[in-house]
């Protein structure tokens, strides 16, 4: 269990470094993904796990984005990247390859499945959070708005 954590640090590591990530903002997008793989290993690593996972690194890109005052992405993103189903996508294009279409399928389904979980973590952790932290206020773009008059159609 310990390789597999090491692993995840590189890993949100490396994608943190291929993003752009600003140098001060690498070690907590690194951490997140390696607790979001704890946690996932901690809780069997079924599709239920990808979800939980998810929300903890959701939750994690919220608190950190607050306390290092940077956007979201740039914690979530790294941290999110050892729960992608990579393997699946592969196997899933591999049996195709094959011919073998009940296994495509089956594979198929179980990666997007485990990509769902992830959006859905994400989006629980993150959405409910913003709209408590603002107040619940609508952010409503401002824009001019023209009124039309009777009189004014009639003006040359």
């Amino acid at each position: 269990m310990l390789i597999e954590l090491i692993v995840a640090f590189i890993a949100a590591l490396a994608f943190a470094v291929v993003f752009n990530v600003p140098v001060r903002y690498l070690l907590p997008g690194a951490l997140a993904g390696t607790i979001g793989w704890l946690i996932f290993r901690s809780l069997g690593g079924a599709n239920t796990a990808i979800f939980l996972a998810s929300v903890g690194i959701g939750l994690l890109a919220e608190g950190g984005a607050r306390i290092f005052r940077v956007p979201v992405v740039i914690i979530a993103v790294p941290g999110i990247i050892p729960l992608v189903p990579g393997a699946g996508a592969y196997s899933t294009m591999l049996a195709l390859v094959k011919g073998d279409f009940i296994g495509a399928l089956t594979k198929g389904t179980e990666t997007l499945f485990a990509a769902g979980a992830i959006a859905v973590g994400i989006a629980l952790a993150t959405v409910p959070l913003r709209l408590v932290w603002k107040g619940g206020k609508r952010h409503v773009r401002k824009t001019a708005h023209a009124r039309i008059t009777p009189t004014d159609s009639l003006k040359f």
